[in-house]
């Protein structure tokens, strides 16, 4: 099996690690002492001093190929490899910029991986997606996008074709993780913080996606008519979602004791509030509750879906809340749901033991 391969560079007195995600190296950083995960750079950030370099030397060594690199061969270097023609073409097709800083990112990995200097060879396109294959802890998902990424860079900057032996990887198919009603509302009963909970009691009661909560503005939640506006969302839709009378009076509670002027929930300094700080919300909550479950605040949308078709809400109306283009999407809260697997009798049951 191929080892992982890990960039060290020094940077304001820090090292900064990149790598293609690999559970093990996550796991061997986490037991680094003072480290960070820079979200938008996509890095682990800790300080440069001896203790440092010696678990590096030491654990990190163990369980991938280190290289420190140099300034002029850091990850911002590379960056400016990446043409100006493909960021252009990214924000002419309207992209969103999630999906920009992520082709930017497999952009980035394939170019640390490859080192072209001229054109890319199909074999070194092939060798990048065995390498992706051969990772274990990297997912299908992630491989997918690498390979979108991959074939958009070398259409647009190098006006060359994928190899035909590049294939996309089959998909993976996992059930969602879903709460009961009862766990989500001990979720929710650990939140004191009115703001803290009017955001999360609003991701469940809408369905909503982490993103779609963050952009909400004032001008979006429809008070009289009891409806909710996303906009510009996944695929670039728009699309409208109930809101709930009990949110709505949430609502009435932190309005008075916030007063944002823009979004719905921002920032201590005003703007966006930060995804990051949504998840910790309910990261500690579970963990008050007792709920041991893998939770993130997508379960909360998951368990929405799960728990309207429990309760007999028509699929279409589910896809089209959710905003799912189609609504095989859907139906995969069909294999969860207590509605509909609860109510089938076990044959172990009529056995006479």
């Amino acid at each position: 099996m191929i080892r992982p391969k890990v960039y060290i560079r020094a940077k304001n007195s820090h090292y900064q690690i990149s790598f293609i995600y690999n559970q093990s190296v996550v796991d061997v950083i986490r037991s680094f002492p003072q480290r960070r995960y820079l979200a938008e750079l996509k890095i682990w950030e800790i300080p440069e001093n001896t203790q440092s370099k010696k678990c590096i030397q030491t654990k990190l060594s163990s369980v991938a190929d280190i290289e420190f690199v140099k300034q002029e061969d850091s990850s911002q270097a590379i960056v400016s490899k990446i043409p100006e023609v493909l960021s252009d073409f990214l924000i002419r097709k309207r992209y969103s910029q999630s999906t920009i800083s992520s082709y930017s990112h497999h952009i980035l990995l394939f170019l640390k991986f490859c080192q072209p200097t001229t054109n890319i060879t199909h074999a070194e396109v092939l060798d990048y997606f065995t390498h992706l294959a051969s990772q274990n802890s990297v997912s299908s998902s992630f491989q997918n996008m690498a390979v979108n990424a991959v074939q958009i860079y070398m259409k647009v900057a190098h006006n060359q074709k994928m190899p035909a032996l590049a294939v996309r990887p089959r998909r993976e198919k996992r059930l969602p993780t879903v709460l009961s009603e009862q766990e989500v509302a001990a979720i929710l009963g650990q939140i004191e913080n009115i703001k803290h909970k009017c955001i999360l009691s609003l991701i469940y009661s809408a369905g909503l996606r982490i993103s779609e909560a963050i952009h909400l503005e004032l001008r979006d939640i429809d008070r009289t008519r009891g409806l909710i506006t996303i906009r510009q969302s996944k695929g670039k839709k728009d699309r409208l979602v109930p809101l709930s009378s009990k949110i709505n009076t949430l609502l009435n509670t932190y309005l008075e004791a916030h007063r944002p002027r823009k979004y719905l929930f921002e920032g201590q300094s005003g703007g966006l509030y930060s995804d990051r700080s949504i998840q910790n919300i309910l990261k500690n909550a579970c963990h008050k509750a007792g709920i041991t479950k893998h939770t993130t605040v997508h379960t909360l949308r998951h368990s929405f879906a799960t728990h309207l078709l429990e309760k007999g809400t028509d699929l279409r109306y589910i896809q089209e809340i959710l905003g799912h283009s189609s609504s095989k999407t859907t139906e995969i809260y069909t294999h969860v749901s207590k509605k509909m697997i609860g109510t089938i009798r076990s044959p172990f049951d009529d056995l006479d033991i």
